[in-house]
């Protein structure tokens, strides 16, 4: 059974040597934390990236909560995105507290009050609207003989290190206009496995276009070309990929800063008398609050890696 902790608030009056004259006694806490407890800032490790919509959305699983009461990070994966996140949780004693963070882009930014839990994350609507990238290529000459044409699709959405894929394309003497063999590419593309899963493609007359499956920032490598036209003297153009620009999902990752939080409301900083990072003294900063539980934390000045302890000594 766990007993509960001396509460020294009570009992507190103690002699001095002035008769009649009795003050409070004053007590040093020790709050530990363990190195396992205290692991490096994360961009992601309460969620990971979540896309943003046309609509905000409030989103209330996948969270993992640190494992100690810390501020909280939030990140985006683009330029511009600038709207303001809302983290509802608890504080180091159990009520529920909210906070608002607004995004900078690809800069992380951090908040300023100790999360003991997150329980939901509102996310705003998106600053840029997601589109798939497509490409188009024109054939140039139809099938004058029959045979297999190898075609060479690039793209980075196509898994390995090369990130090609060939893919053969059956032609006939029948397929002797750009028309028909721009619909004979666009579905052995749709039918083959790997490029099917991850481009739809599509012919309209002599063209053929090749488009993501899902929005992705531009890719300046997609490109479909001959590799190998066998005997059937079928020829593309050079692939156009800017037919449609690529714009990514905006997305906010959720972590937590270098902040943890203390225990006790705090009068003045002063009364963390030492600090102490790895064993070590540390000239970290305390910020101190004596109404709000949330906005009492501690920034060491060594870098939390997970492998040092932290140690505050606090007159209360």
């Amino acid at each position: 059974m766990t007993l509960p902790g001396y509460n020294h608030k009570f009992g507190q009056n103690i002699m001095t040597d002035i008769e009649g004259v009795d003050i409070d006694r004053a007590f040093l806490a020790h709050y530990h934390i363990d190195a396992e407890d205290a692991p490096a800032a994360s961009s992601d490790g309460v969620h990971a990236a979540m896309n943003l919509g046309a609509a905000v959305q409030a989103i209330t699983t996948g969270i993992t909560n640190p494992a100690v009461p810390r501020n909280i990070r939030i990140d985006g994966n683009v330029s511009g995105i600038t709207g303001k996140v809302k983290i509802t949780g608890t504080d180091f004693a159990g009520t529920v507290i909210t906070e608002e963070i607004q995004a900078n882009g690809t800069t992380a930014v951090d908040g300023t009050l100790a999360f003991k839990t997150v329980t939901k994350i509102d996310l705003p609507v998106q600053n840029h609207t997601p589109t798939k990238q497509k490409g188009t290529v024109a054939v140039t000459a139809g099938a004058s003989a029959a045979g297999t044409v190898v075609l060479t699709v690039t793209g980075a959405a196509i898994p390995g290190e090369t990130h090609t894929r060939d893919v053969n394309v059956a032609v006939t003497t029948d397929d002797n206009t750009t028309a028909e063999v721009a619909t004979k590419i666009a579905a052995a593309l749709n039918a083959d496995e790997v490029v099917g899963a991850h481009y739809t493609a599509a012919a309209a007359t002599a063209n053929v276009t090749l488009e993501a499956k899902v929005p992705a920032a531009q890719d300046s490598t997609l490109d479909i070309a001959v590799k190998d036209a066998d005997d059937t003297s079928v020829t593309l153009d050079t692939f156009d990929k800017t037919t449609v620009q690529g714009v990514p999902y905006d997305q906010i990752s959720v972590g937590w800063g270098d902040k943890f939080g203390i225990p006790y409301m705090l009068y003045a900083d002063e009364l963390v008398i030492l600090k102490l990072f790895g064993k070590a003294a540390d000239s970290g900063t305390v910020t101190n609050d004596a109404d709000e539980l949330e906005k009492n934390v501690f920034d060491p000045n060594g870098t939390p890696d997970g492998l040092n302890d932290i140690d505050l000594y606090i007159v209360v």
